[in-house]
């Protein structure tokens, strides 16, 4: 077995303990809050805007990937504002559903992420001429979870 084929077995075929680093930490200031939720919630809107433009253009299956970032990221925003950075989606759902009580957008966010997966998934995108499955996720999903986080965003 030539060097490029072992560590192809090494990396991707034998089995790895992994030990994974915490899903959050947190935020000690409110200046560093407030500089993380206000950084957050601009890559929501900046996903948000891109799904948008996206949809009426000849890849609207995209929609999927940014509507997920925008969610996520607008999630984020709400919990850096509590005090935690998060880097891992479970947490970030966890995050909703315990410490804010809102098992509704934890299970919209794990909808959207479903979603995402599933269409990364899928053979052929090009071939989806019918972008209402687009549409409706933008309009039934993102848009009222993103503004369901900011209208939350404000009250805190």
């Amino acid at each position: 077995m030539d060097e490029d084929n072992s560590k192809f077995v090494e990396e991707c075929l034998k089995e790895k303990e992994v030990i994974n680093k915490p899903g959050a930490s947190p935020i000690l200031t409110q200046l560093e809050r407030n500089n993380a939720s206000r950084n957050s919630f601009s890559n929501a809107r900046y996903f948000l805007e891109g799904a948008k433009q996206i949809i009426d253009g000849t890849t609207p299956y995209l929609v999927f990937t940014l509507g997920f970032f925008a969610m996520e990221h607008a999630a984020n925003s709400l919990i850096a504002q509590n005090g935690y950075k998060v880097t891992d989606h479970k947490c970030t759902q966890i995050f909703l559903s315990k410490m804010l009580n809102r098992e509704d957008l934890a299970k919209a966010l794990s909808r959207a992420y479903n979603a995402r997966i599933a269409f990364n998934y899928r053979q052929n995108l090009s071939d989806y001429t019918n972008k209402s499955e687009a549409e409706e996720f933008l309009q039934n999903e993102v848009m009222p979870f993103v503004g369901e986080i900011e209208e939350l965003a404000k009250g805190t």
